[in-house]
Formats: C-alpha cells, sequence, structure tokens
C-alpha cells in the first residue's frame, strides 16, 4: 500500500512538472516567437493586377507606409475623394458616379468601415481623373480615366498610386481600386 501511494506520488509530481514545462515553453513562445514583426520581406514583388492597365506607384516614405498598415487594419483612416476633369462643362465622370458611392467602393476594397470620431487617423485623398480628350499625350492603351489615390498621415503623403480604367463601369472601377489598396499593402517591407 506504502509502495502504492509513492508512485502515486512520484506521478502526480511528473504531471505537475510537465504542466509547469508546458505552461511556460507556451509563455515563452507566444510572448517571443509568435508576436514576431509582421514585416519580413525585403523587396516588391509586382501584383498581377498591376499589369492590367497602366499603373504606377511611389513610396514616399516606408517606416510611415509600413504603420500605416495598423491603421487601415482598424478603421483608423478617413476618405477624401474628388474628381478632376477636364473642363467646367464636363461632366461624364460626375454623371457616372457619385462621391458617396466612390467611398463606399473604396470600403469594399478595404474590407473595414472608417470609424468615426477619432482624432489620428490615416487620410485616404483619391481623385477620379477624366480623360482628357483634346490632350496630345497618346497612351499604348485605351482607357476612359484614371484613379489616383494617395495615403497621408497629416500633410505627409506616405504612398500614392495612379492606375487607369477602360470603361465608366463601376465593376472595373472597383477592381482598380481593389488593385489600388493591394499594391499599397504589398509595398509593405523589413526597413534595412
Amino acid at each position: 500500500m506504502r509502495h502504492r501511494r509513492q508512485s502515486t506520488a512520484i506521478n502526480n509530481f511528473f504531471t505537475l512538472a510537465s504542466i509547469i514545462i508546458i505552461s511556460v515553453t507556451l509563455t515563452l513562445y507566444v510572448k517571443y516567437i509568435a508576436n514576431e514583426p509582421e514585416i519580413t520581406k525585403t523587396e516588391v514583388i509586382p501584383l498581377l493586377c498591376e499589369k492590367e492597365t497602366l499603373t504606377k506607384y511611389k513610396v514616399y516614405n516606408q517606416e510611415l507606409l509600413n504603420e500605416s498598415q495598423k491603421a487601415l487594419r482598424r478603421g483608423y483612416f478617413k476618405l477624401e475623394g474628388s474628381y478632376k476633369t477636364t473642363s467646367e462643362n464636363s461632366t461624364v465622370a460626375k454623371d457616372f458616379i457619385s462621391l458617396n458611392d466612390l467611398d463606399s467602393l473604396y470600403i469594399t476594397a478595404i474590407n473595414k468601415k472608417p470609424k468615426t470620431d477619432i482624432k489620428k487617423f490615416l487620410t485616404i485623398e483619391y481623385k477620379l481623373v477624366e480623360k482628357d480628350r483634346n490632350s496630345d499625350i497618346k497612351r499604348k492603351s485605351f482607357y476612359s480615366g484614371s484613379i489616383m489615390t494617395t495615403f497621408k498621415a497629416g500633410q505627409k503623403e506616405i504612398f500614392k498610386i495612379f492606375t487607369d480604367f477602360r470603361l465608366y463601369d463601376k465593376e472595373e472601377i472597383l477592381s482598380r481600386i481593389q488593385c489600388s489598396i493591394e499594391v499599397y499593402k504589398n509595398n509593405v517591407k523589413k526597413l534595412k
């Protein structure tokens, strides 16, 4: 009987020791390994959507771009839209789609609604640019207009992207906006 009590006590001791070791290991893993910074890539590989139409972008501040991703994910952003028309009488863009509709397309592309009553936020400034039919500039591809999106922290530009769309079609414009957001997210990389 006494021998059984000793073996039970030893089993209980090893069970308790195993639980403690596993707990410490899990705690250390979560604290130091699992929470490594998510930014690991050093180069940006272009996305397929960038090749569909003329798409150009510029990173102004890599560190702010990396940090601004958190604001976007949490909904700490504001949208500011406008049109750039070719003349005072031109209303193709304005008649086709309202700024509220464009805001909705951006919210769909981001997959997050912007929070209200926030003091610090990422400004997403966009312009629907109407094609100037009288322009001497000839592009290689057919297009009807462009979308220029600028990401800002305060007045400081972080990232700007310019992409053409072929037709005044809401689905196509949504796909160009989604591409703009994806390219913005894709440009996060490890700082050297």
